[in-house]
């Protein structure tokens, strides 16, 4: 670990240290992980020789260098894979991963050299609508899904200027050099990434891919309505979830141009889907139906991947979703917007010879070790806490009982007299 600081007192591993116990443990701010800074043992669990501020850690995240942030995530990731983490729930045979895109922070009034820029429209208390720029941080993450272990495998930040179909390529072009082109098999995306540079890049790294299939994609959409609207479905089964039942009829046909540039022909699968189930309404319990469709794009094999699986994949990249996204913004503060506009930070000397504050790494950096700690917590929690796996602890009650355990002052070990 290292960080732009010269001849820090605190060292960067110290750092480093001190964020993950904060994220490890759920500790609500910096202000809370301050005040435990100030006890010995944790002093010496990180290495650190005194007590530290939070001015401190953020001095220091905001000049973090990342590619050691980024080869650590990458390391813990192969440990798991080489731990059988990732064993468990393979389809046919095969390891997934989904890949998408979420918008992390946005304000008003903050804002940093790399905020992205948009015109929005507000109505003030009397009815007059007045054009703000709001600035934003958006972001592309791959994660690991059809195991019970769901790390990210990397992140990318778009760029001012840039779109989230290049942000994904530019991560999709990086995870061969931080993985090999096998540490997946099969890549599961969203309608905006149905795009003949995200197909090649895809087949040219070696994996599959399924798609959903929107009318983003007008040519295919309408030529495989039109073929599937002539025939009757394929197959058709009754699937019970819970307290859900799904009755479903799926078409598959293959052969179909991706596009009128590119006619390289591609499998298509739709899912008519009659979800069944109950609610209640003024106090009555009563049975209410929704009808959902779905069209996939897929470069997997009939004879290898069945229309049913294809359509279990298609599904399972909401994942990405539940268990990464939306887990992160709700339990672990992925959208606090850490040191995004933070000023306090250290200063180089540039080419001219003057002093110069070097550019904030402050959220790209809590961000990767928010990601660390992720992977290991969900890791520990899933294959090794006998609290979740025998006492069904939640992964916030195993943290809050690991916590109290490792604030306790550490017993006296001297042999008695």
């Amino acid at each position: 670990m290292s960080d732009a600081r010269t001849d820090p007192e605190i060292s960067p591993s110290s750092i480093f240290l001190a964020l993950f116990h904060s994220f490890v443990f759920r500790l609500p701010s910096l202000q809370q992980l301050d005040s435990e800074l100030a006890h010995s043992h944790l002093q010496r669990w990180i290495g650190a020789e005194r007590a530290f501020r939070d001015d401190t850690l953020r001095y220091s995240l905001c000049g973090f260098d990342l590619p050691p942030l980024e080869a650590l995530l990458v390391d813990v990731n192969r440990r798991l894979k080489r731990g059988k983490a990732f064993a468990a729930g393979r389809v046919q045979g095969h390891l997934v991963a989904a890949l998408d895109g979420i918008e992390v922070l946005s304000s008003f009034s903050r804002r940093c050299e790399s905020c992205l820029e948009r015109r929005v429209t507000l109505q003030d208390q009397a009815g007059r609508k007045t054009e703000q720029t709001q600035y934003y941080h958006r972001a592309v993450g791959c994660q690991m899904v059809h195991s019970p272990v769901k790390p990210f495998l990397a992140i990318e930040w778009l760029q001012p200027g840039e779109g989230e179909d290049t942000a994904a390529l530019r991560l999709l072009t990086r995870l061969p050099a931080l993985y090999g082109s096998r540490f997946f098999d099969i890549l599961l995306l969203d309608a905006l990434y149905a795009q003949t540079p995200v197909l090649k890049l895809v087949r040219k790294n070696g994996w599959d891919a399924v798609i959903s299939l929107k009318q983003n994609s007008r040519d295919l959409y309408q030529s495989a309505v039109r073929l599937f609207a002539t025939r009757p479905p394929d197959t058709s089964f009754t699937e019970q979830c819970e307290h859900k039942t799904y009755r479903v009829q799926l078409w598959d046909t293959e052969g179909l141009p991706f596009t009128i540039d590119n006619p390289e022909p591609v499998r298509v699968v739709r899912s008519e889907e009659v979800l069944d189930r109950q609610r209640y309404r003024q106090g009555e319990r009563t049975a209410y139906s929704t009808d959902h469709e779905w069209l996939w794009v897929t470069t997997l094999p009939q004879q290898a991947f069945p229309t049913s699986v294809i359509r279990q994949l298609g599904h399972s990249r909401w994942k990405n979703e539940n268990n990464g996204w939306m887990d992160l913004t709700k339990h672990w503060a992925f959208k606090h917007g850490f040191l995004h506009a933070c000023r306090h930070r250290p200063k180089r000397t540039n080419a001219s010879g003057e002093r110069e504050s070097v550019s904030n790494h402050g959220l790209a950096a809590v961000i990767l070790i928010l990601l660390i700690a992720f992977a290991l917590t969900w890791a520990f929690v899933l294959r090794h806490s006998k609290l979740a796996r025998r006492d069904h602890h939640t992964a916030i009650a195993v943290a809050a009982q690991l916590h109290a355990w490792v604030s306790k002052t550490p017993p006296s070990i001297r042999a008695p007299d």
